[in-house]
């Protein structure tokens, strides 16, 4: 399945949020991507950063992982998010030999 980073930003309200009531979101996050069809690899915080964490998960395909990324954010809790595809050393190996066969898109001299 392909994979996909979120990044997120919690509220300020879901922030008072846990500090009242500490949760363990990587349970919600599972819940949700396994609705459909995907899987969370790793939920992790980064406090202090332009976000305040991230996921990496796997979705079916990337309008699954978008669909996945507007129900997270209609629920209320995040102030932004930013959805990224990304792709493995083998699919990014595959990408290079097919942008090898593309034909020059450079400039060329007038004669």
């Amino acid at each position: 399945m392909p994979l996909f980073l979120a990044q997120f930003a919690y509220s300020p309200a879901a922030w008072a949020t846990f500090v009242q009531a500490p949760q363990d979101r990587a349970a919600a996050s599972q819940a949700l991507l396994k609705h459909f069809g995907g899987n969370l690899i790793g939920l992790y915080y980064t406090p202090g950063a332009e976000y305040d964490g991230f996921a990496l998960f796997e979705a079916p395909d990337e309008a699954t992982a978008a669909a996945i990324e507007i129900a997270d954010v209609a629920a209320g809790h995040l102030s932004r998010n930013r959805l990224t595809r990304v792709f493995s050393v083998e699919e990014t190996r595959a990408m290079l030999l097919q942008a090898a066969t593309a034909p020059s898109m450079a400039p060329k001299n007038p004669a």
